[in-house]
């Protein structure tokens, strides 16, 4: 009853990471089949999202200062269904690959950005006691939808739509998760709901004091084992 938030911060992370990682995919075969990128060029595109992911994990901690995390979770989702959407108004044809260049610097910033904040998110809301199982979940949720964007892009484009239109298909995704963080309510509500399960676990715990009592029994055993090392230690020296 206190992981409501979870119950949506978990699909969100399925929607807004399958929309994440097909756009790798859907932006080579984008520059590959509309601006007829050689293998050279598609390196140089690949090793612009990986200089400027990094870049862009210090946007997540800037963005702390005016945000609460779930908002900077929304903005820069809306920012990558943004710049995705410009890339497939504005990039044509063969003769605007530096714009397509500029559009993945925009990419691999959001990227690094969504990675960081994500984590930071994820990490702030999970209960205590719970982590193993929640996170093992948070990255179960980023692996279970990778399959679907590719497959709308690929059907819509079997089905002779344009791929600058079926690139678009990815906003549907951002735009659900966006509406999934919502969901959640207020950072600080989310915080408050995770630190009441934790006490509360702790209170409906039947093994709980006794867990306590064992524990310092224990300290007490090995608090009298020093001792008596230390008196066999002055034994021995006399």
């Amino acid at each position: 009853k206190n992981h409501r938030a979870l119950a949506s911060f978990y699909p969100a992370i399925a929607f807004s990471e399958s929309a994440t990682q097909a756009l790798l995919v859907i932006g080579q075969t984008y520059s590959i089949e509309l601006l007829q990128f050689s293998s050279a060029e598609t390196g140089i595109f690949l090793l612009i999202l990986l200089i400027f992911s990094s870049i862009g994990c210090y946007l997540s901690p800037l963005s702390l200062h005016l945000l609460s995390p779930i908002q900077s979770n929304q903005l820069c989702l809306f920012f990558l269904g943004l710049f995705t959407a410009g890339a497939a108004g504005f990039v044509k044809d063969a003769g605007q690959k530096v714009l397509f260049y500029v559009f993945a610097i925009f990419w691999g910033a959001c990227g690094g950005w969504k990675y960081t904040i994500e984590r930071y998110l994820t990490c702030t809301i999970i209960p205590k006691g719970q982590d193993a199982e929640l996170m093992g979940l948070y990255l179960f949720s980023g692996q279970v939808l990778t399959w679907l964007p590719p497959l709308v892009f690929a059907a819509m484009n079997e089905a002779g739509v344009s791929i600058r239109i079926s690139m678009l298909s990815l906003l549907l995704f951002w735009f659900i998760a966006i509406v999934c963080l919502q969901c959640m309510g207020s950072y600080d509500k989310v915080i408050r709901e995770a630190n009441d399960g934790t006490d509360e676990a702790r209170t409906e715990s039947p093994n709980c004091e006794r867990d306590d009592v064992v524990r310092e029994e224990e300290l007490g055993n090995e608090e009298s084992k020093i001792d008596a090392a230390d008196r066999v230690c002055e034994i021995c020296q006399r």
